[in-house]
């Protein structure tokens, strides 16, 4: 019987810590904000490449840090701000880098693990 009650319980708690983390993952304030200082600037391309080459600190949201919205956080999101900096690229897409308002990633999105609003 013990047994039998552990089983469900290894199985029942994943599928809860799941569900909380679950809650922010298609939320997203600034497209490209990496590190969540409420701006878009070339410390978040900096923080990307720590997270990616480095083993720096995961992203809060890494909604928001997938700043070319491709549905995954990797160098090309780096690459993406640094261009738009100072190559005259393209912004990071919708809501943008300048949004303030919280808003709805559409899918393909890596999540986030912290509410970014």
């Amino acid at each position: 019987m013990f047994r039998k009650m552990l089983l469900l319980l290894a199985l029942l708690l994943p599928a809860t810590v799941s569900y909380s983390i679950g809650d922010y993952d298609d939320r997203i304030v600034a497209r490209g904000d990496a590190n969540n200082d409420a701006g878009v600037d070339m410390s978040d391309a900096l923080y990307i490449n720590a997270y990616i080459y480095q083993g720096g600190p995961v992203p809060p949201c890494k909604n928001q840090a997938d700043a070319n919205d491709d549905g995954v956080l990797d160098g090309s999101d780096s690459i993406f701000i640094l261009q738009w900096f100072f190559n005259n690229g393209s912004a990071p897409p919708a809501p943008g880098p300048y949004n303030t308002d919280c808003e709805t990633d559409e899918y393909p999105y890596p999540g986030c693990d912290t509410d970014p609003c």
